[in-house]
Parts: C-alpha cells; sequence; structure tokens
C-alpha cells in the first residue's frame, strides 16, 4: 500500500513564497543571481510547508539530497521550468517532473543505451526514460551514480521497472499532471 504524497505546483513568486520560508531560507534564495532559480528554491520549500506545517526544519544530507529534519517522512524534489514536484512518504522515495516539450531526442544516445532506445517507440518514451533515470538517482541516494548505471527495463503509458548496476527491478510509476509535463516516482 502506497503513502506516497505527490505535490505539484506552478512557481511561486518570492513573495507568494516568503510566509512558508525561513529567514535564512529567503537569504540564501537572495544570493542567487537568477530569479527563476529564487523562486524554484523557495517554492519547493513553501509546498512542503503547506503540506507538512511550517514547522519543518528542512536539511540536505551527505549526498546533497534534501531531508526533513524533524519529521519520519522521507522527501524528494523536482523542478521543470515552471514548476516543481514534491514526493513525501514513509520510505525512500524518487521523483521527477519534466515538460513534455523538451527535446530528448536530440541527447537520446547520452541516457539510453541501444537496448534502452528499441524498448518503444511511444512518443512519450524518452521523456519517461529520463525521468525515470533522474528518479532512481534521488531514490538510491548513490554518490556518482551514473545514467549508464542505471537500466531501463520495461515501458508501458503508465509504469516502467529498471534496475541499478543489475540488480533487482523496481517499478516507477507515471504520471501526466497536465497536458505539459510528464511525472515519474518511485518508492
Amino acid at each position: 500500500m502506497s503513502d506516497c504524497k505527490l505535490l505539484v505546483r506552478r512557481l511561486m513568486s518570492e513573495a507568494e513564497a516568503a510566509r512558508w520560508v525561513t529567514e535564512e531560507e529567503q537569504k540564501v534564495a537572495s544570493s542567487f543571481a537568477s530569479e527563476h532559480r529564487r523562486c524554484e528554491f523557495l517554492t519547493w520549500r513553501a509546498v512542503v510547508r503547506e503540506f507538512l506545517g511550517a514547522e519543518v526544519q528542512i536539511a540536505y544530507n551527505e549526498v546533497g539530497a534534501p531531508v526533513l529534519l524533524n519529521r519520519e517522512e522521507q522527501l524528494s524534489v523536482s523542478h521543470a521550468a515552471d514548476c516543481v514536484a514534491v514526493a513525501i512518504a514513509h520510505r525512500r522515495v524518487g521523483v521527477d517532473i519534466e515538460r513534455l516539450d523538451r527535446r530528448y531526442q536530440r541527447i537520446l544516445s547520452k541516457y539510453l543505451t541501444p537496448k534502452e532506445q528499441a524498448l518503444s517507440e511511444d512518443r512519450l518514451y524518452p521523456a519517461a526514460a529520463w525521468c525515470a533515470k533522474e528518479a532512481i538517482y534521488k531514490w538510491a541516494g548513490i554518490e556518482g551514480l551514473s545514467f549508464e548505471e542505471v537500466e531501463i527495463c520495461s515501458f508501458t503509458a503508465n509504469r516502467l521497472t529498471a534496475r541499478i548496476r543489475g540488480g533487482e527491478e523496481v517499478e516507477l510509476k507515471i504520471e501526466y499532471p497536465d497536458e505539459e509535463h510528464i511525472l515519474v516516482y518511485l518508492e
């Protein structure tokens, strides 16, 4: 039984996020030259606190992944050009969200082997495979894990399976939160 909660939100302005983020987080965000990067940084934190409460403390672990300091839940965070996705569960979780209009075909050979490329001719497969590898990377928490070490084994419109370094297959779920995005996650 899944207890994973997926939260997808369009980017907030800095002013919109301000009520949910700490002064320290606002200070860190202000050091980013890009307004877009500031909004990403603040939006996902605001989304977490809107869902779990204002008292949630957020930090980073030894591999740079976000963690909740005063909660049992684990989280994973992703951002596309115009939105963020947060997955929260009581076990390891990984999520990735991307726009469907990215040009995945141009870089296909950089993240899929010929065997993986042959799995499907579905136009959504390149985006799903990219997101799956990103989500597995976050889920695994293995420093230095490369896309070549993550193998896509099967694909359908709403799920795929993959494995790390030839290990046991894991199932990833695929969702389409709107017509513009694809979201892939595992727990």
